[in-house]
């Protein structure tokens, strides 16, 4: 199975209303010989929003009649069906993830999206992290953001880093003050999570970790919190501002 991104305009095409309404789409493959039934299309809505916003499935290609009728869904009027052949997309899920075509470039792609661009594995595994929870950590080697393969494209934590970030913070959350110790006891022994001010998965590369500067202690609740709406991760001060109470006991 190989993986492509491809261009949508949101002023002329509603592309996540057409898939969530039909759940199938036909999309222009003009002479395309690459793309094969069962591949992955990511539909990438460029300028002003820069987003991935759909990962769909192909299921047919080479097809002449235009036979789903998303007229609707034409913002400008025109008719898509009037030029083919096309293929069957099919949604697989909803992604809209802002991310840059800078980024996209840090991820591995070549070249910008005008048309159909195939990804290679490492970029598309980067993109399935980034639109799926990204807060696990794994503990390597002192360099981070180094990817590895494990089943996987994981991403490198180095538990000195963690270590220094705790001896400097504590275990205290650094957003509401929980501190899970005194909150279950022996159980909760040094236990927090700590959270990459910067994610490291839109870097594509080993960096140099400050755990002081980069790195802070968080309660599951104030991380979950922050990486809520992945499209948007949220800085430690937002988070403190929508917070309406504190564990003042745990000070």
């Amino acid at each position: 199975m190989s993986s492509f991104i491809i261009p949508s305009n949101k002023n002329k095409y509603d592309a996540t209303k057409a898939f969530n309404d039909l759940d199938i789409v036909h999309w222009v493959q003009h002479n395309n010989k690459s793309v094969q039934v069962g591949d992955i299309i990511y539909i990438y809505e460029s300028k002003p929003t820069q987003k991935i916003i759909l990962k769909t499935k192909v299921i047919e290609r080479d097809v002449y009649n235009y036979h789903i009728d998303d007229s609707q869904y034409s913002v400008i009027g025109f008719d898509f069906s009037s030029k083919g052949p096309w293929f069957s997309l099919k949604l697989v899920k909803n992604v809209n993830v802002n991310i840059s075509l800078t980024d996209l470039h840090n991820l591995g792609l070549k070249g910008n999206i005008q048309s159909l661009r195939s990804l290679d594995d490492a970029t598309s595994q980067a993109i399935d992290i980034i639109s799926n929870d990204t807060n696990g950590l794994t503990s390597v080697k002192l360099t981070e953001g180094k990817k590895i393969q494990f089943y996987t494209t994981r991403y490198e934590r180095n538990p000195k880093n963690r270590q220094v970030c705790l001896n400097y913070y504590g275990y205290n959350c650094m957003a509401c003050g929980f501190n899970f110790e005194r909150m279950y006891g022996e159980l909760g022994y040094k236990f927090v999570e700590i959270h990459h001010k910067k994610p490291l998965f839109l870097q594509n590369k080993e960096v140099s970790i400050d755990p002081i500067n980069d790195l802070v202690p968080l309660c599951s609740n104030c991380h979950r919190m922050i990486h809520r709406d992945k499209t948007n991760i949220i800085t430690l001060d937002e988070l403190r501002s929508k917070i309406s109470f504190t564990y003042t006991n745990f000070d």
